[in-house]
């Protein structure tokens, strides 16, 4: 028998709420109810797409509980990320909580500006009012990048959507949801260390300072480099039981390499968007290192030399993990460019001192390295000799200092010696060629966890140096040649080196 059409007006509204209901409680659902795009750019939903909007949806659950929670995300590039977290989620989320604030950051201000212009005008949209009738936008302040929830009556909640670039405009500020979408606006930035840094101090001194008691955290971005602010964060949690403990989710883009439902094994991540050939090219055109960074989500660092970089541990300065002086004997070891032709040309050698200290465990056969400063000049002798004066002062009377000996560094040692006599200065004797003095330093910096450096401006060239080193004398190694001067100084002549031994090396310097 048909239906009445009273009864199937019935029926249709009750299919209506329902899907409402559903909108509300679902990220995902909301997206599809009120999704903005043309036709012809449909909501895709992959596999990551779901599990991220499941992750979104235990995290309102959680807030609801009075409960904190902070999340990880990456992802590989243009699957949809921004539309998730940037774009939809904070209309969704102040329909749920219209009485709180969400700050929005991204690498830039106007970025951000835009994704919050867009969530906006989801705010203001038909479906949006099918959901949240009771709520509106404030009609005076109401910009792109800062706008105020009221109620129908124009009444201000207290809900708030403030978007600005991570490293600005967070002071006056706070959050209950606050979203980190990209940090790093692309591979320039990401391989600078001062700009890194910079990211991470402005994520913990500004971004995580304005929280509410119970919040919400999402970073979600791609993995430029492997001393991002992602790592630095999974970092600080292996060392700080304290430090906010973020749930770690990764979706690299070939699935054969993650935990993904069997019927995904052996295929891309996000096939329902992109081909296996968008895929194929993707991995050709990015490379071993761009693809590990960019589509794999596990960044590596750059290598090819004599010493491996993987195990080096990083130190905020005033860790108190770093030795203090009467744990072990600090030293200050200095490398001379002496000559003229060292000093000028197109690319001239560098004068530089290493502030290191060797650090013996008991069971641990493998001395732990650690560095605090390395400091450099190109400078003729006069300003050089007087930038390790200053320099030596400032190590402190605790620290050894060290310096080659050799007829070329016989004049500086002399000078440092009656510029600063109530210091301790050591002739190094150094013999032998580059990659035997260095052999020492292998097994330290193989064995992971056993090179720890002290963060600072210094670290991205002394770190380009370390993986350029092949022995061969061919680049600048004054800072090798510190640390091998600073073993012999230190711990001894080191260690002879058995033929097969030299052969590997030699194999490894020719590949």
């Amino acid at each position: 028998m048909p239906l009445t059409e009273h009864e199937e007006a019935f029926l249709l509204d009750l299919l209506e709420q329902e899907e409402k209901d559903n909108a509300k409680k679902s990220h995902l659902k909301f997206m599809q109810y009120t999704w903005m795009k043309a036709l012809d750019d449909p909501l895709i939903v992959g596999y990551h797409t779901e599990e991220i909007c499941n992750v979104i949806d235990e995290a309102f659950e959680k807030l609801k509980r009075g409960e904190s929670s902070y999340y990880i995300i990456n992802v590989h590039h243009r699957a949809g990320k921004s539309d998730l977290v940037s774009r939809y989620l904070g209309a969704h989320f102040l329909g749920e909580f219209p009485d709180k604030e969400i700050i929005q950051t991204s690498y830039k201000a106007e970025l951000s500006a835009g994704f919050s212009a867009f969530g906006r005008n989801i705010f203001r949209s038909d479906k949006y009012k099918k959901l949240y009738p009771e709520l509106a936008l404030s009609t005076e302040t109401n910009k792109k990048n800062d706008w105020l929830v009221t109620d129908r009556h124009n009444k201000p909640t207290g809900g708030k959507l403030y978007a600005t670039g991570l490293s600005s405009g967070l002071t006056g500020n706070g959050f209950a949801l606050g979203v980190i979408d990209d940090w790093f606006a692309g591979r320039a930035e990401a391989e600078s260390s001062v700009y890194r840094n910079r990211v991470w101090n402005s994520f913990t001194d500004d971004f995580m300072t304005r929280r509410a008691p119970a919040s919400i955290v999402f970073i979600i971005g791609t993995l430029w480099h492997w001393d991002g602010l992602a790592n630095r964060i999974r970092n600080e949690m292996k060392k700080n039981p304290d430090f906010p403990q973020f749930k770690d989710i990764r979706f690299p883009a070939k699935r054969e390499q993650s935990h993904y439902p069997e019927k995904y094994k052996n295929k891309y991540l996000f096939m329902e968007r992109y081909p296996e050939s968008w895929y194929k090219e993707q991995y050709a055109t990015l490379g071993r290192y761009g693809a590990a960074a960019l589509l794999d989500c596990d960044p590596m660092m750059r290598t090819g030399g004599l010493l491996s970089t993987d195990g080096i541990v990083y130190h905020e300065k005033g860790d108190p993990m770093i030795p203090g002086n009467t744990a072990i004997q600090w030293a200050q070891i200095w490398d001379l460019a002496h000559t003229a032709k060292q000093r000028t040309g197109d690319d001239p050698d560098w004068t530089s001192g290493t502030n290191l200290g060797f650090q013996r465990l008991d069971n641990d056969a493998i001395p732990h390295l650690w560095i605090k400063k390395v400091s450099r000049c190109r400078k003729g002798a006069k300003g050089r000799d007087e930038f390790i004066r200053v320099a030596t002062i400032q190590a402190g009377r605790f620290c050894k200092n060290g310096i080659e000996d050799s007829i070329e560094s016989k004049d500086a040692y002399e000078y440092i010696m009656s510029a600063v006599p109530e210091y301790s200065w050591n002739k190094i004797p150094i013999k032998g060629d580059k990659a035997v003095r260095a052999a020492p330093l292998e097994p330290i910096f193989e064995t992971k966890g056993h090179v720890h450096i002290v963060r600072g401006d210094w670290n991205e060239d002394w770190l380009e140096e370390v993986l350029r080193f092949d022995g061969s004398g061919d680049s600048h190694d004054d800072q090798i040649d510190n640390l091998s001067a600073g073993y012999i100084m230190l711990i001894g002549s080191g260690i002879r080196m058995s033929n097969e031994a030299r052969q590997a090396m030699a194999a490894r310097r020719n590949r």
